[in-house]
């Protein structure tokens, strides 16, 4: 018999973002009924089946009645504009929404060695803090590490694919879990899709997801294979972790020194990046297993690496 599914009521504020993009792509392909709000300023078009919404985030009237009738309100906004979510949380409770998802989407906020060395994180509490302090809405928080897609990309887990260059953080062979973007959006659409009973149990709750849990050299031992190459056709350097986070920490470092400084503490063990015993099982969520090689693969061929 097939799990019981529940299609809900979902808006999504920053549909056309990095990870907004995927979130609705998800929430439309699993059924929900899948409502966008966006500023007038914004160009993005949307699918036919979404509804679309425009008005100013501030303006609490038309949010409020935008988001009546809704089940959950899912904030993707960016990393610069996390206290747009202020009004919408305050909208939210006064429109009734049961659940919201704030914008989370990161690593593990529970973790205190890891959340001792990073702001990260603690930017974002204060978001939960007003929604349970509402007592209208319970938030659902996404841990997803940084992902995959993206980091690859940039080349900011040490690997960079286009100039085959590989930096080793003591010796890469620290596990973490890490998630693609897809993922991300297919698991939040899927965990809505749960009845009841079942999405209660996240109320005010992390839901940890992971695509794959790997090292350093797990993740070369694809872009070699992705790439049809060998070691001998990188340049491999190795680096101590605690360098690399104590340099971040300097008066006269860099923003994005510290930002990079970020992933190091991914691969250090004992620092949260391995969260793989909190992680939902894809199985729950009727989702099936991803195979690193393939996203390599892809990823290669958009590179053209």
């Amino acid at each position: 018999m097939a799990p019981e599914k529940t299609t809900r009521n979902v808006t999504l504020i920053g549909a056309n973002g990095t990870v907004g993009a995927p979130i609705l792509a998800a929430l439309l392909a699993a059924g929900h009924k899948t409502t966008v709000l966006t500023r007038p300023r914004s160009n993005a078009n949307f699918p036919p089946a979404v509804a679309v919404h425009v008005g100013d985030y501030g303006d609490e009237p038309f949010v409020v009645s935008s988001l009546k009738g809704q089940d959950v309100l899912v904030m993707a906004v960016g990393h610069s504009a996390y206290d747009a979510q202020i009004p919408l949380i305050k909208a939210a409770a006064k429109a009734g929404v049961p659940y919201i998802v704030p914008c989370e989407f990161s690593s593990d906020p529970t973790h205190a060695k890891l959340n001792a060395e990073t702001q990260l994180m603690k930017a974002k509490a204060p978001y939960r803090k007003l929604i349970e302090d509402l007592g209208i809405s319970s938030w659902i928080g996404v841990v997803n590490n940084p992902w995959v897609e993206f980091s690859m990309r940039h080349g900011v887990y040490g690997i960079d694919l286009k100039k085959k260059t590989a930096t080793f953080y003591d010796g890469g062979n620290v596990k973490a879990n890490f998630t693609t973007l897809t993922r991300v959006g297919e698991s939040l659409a899927a965990l809505l899709l749960l009845p009841d009973a079942e999405l209660s149990k996240y109320k005010n709750q992390f839901v940890y997801l992971s695509s794959f849990h790997v090292s350093q050299r797990d993740l070369f031992a694809s872009a070699m294979r992705a790439t049809a190459t060998t070691e001998k056709d990188w340049t491999i350097t190795n680096m101590s972790s605690d360098k690399v986070i104590h340099e971040a920490k300097e008066p006269t470092a860099s923003a994005m020194t510290r930002l990079l400084a970020f992933y190091p503490l991914m691969f250090k063990d004992g620092y949260g990046g391995d969260y793989n015993f909190k992680v939902i099982d894809p199985k729950k969520l009727n989702l099936e297993t991803e195979d690193l090689d393939t996203v390599m693969k892809s990823l290669v061929q958009e590179l053209d690496a």
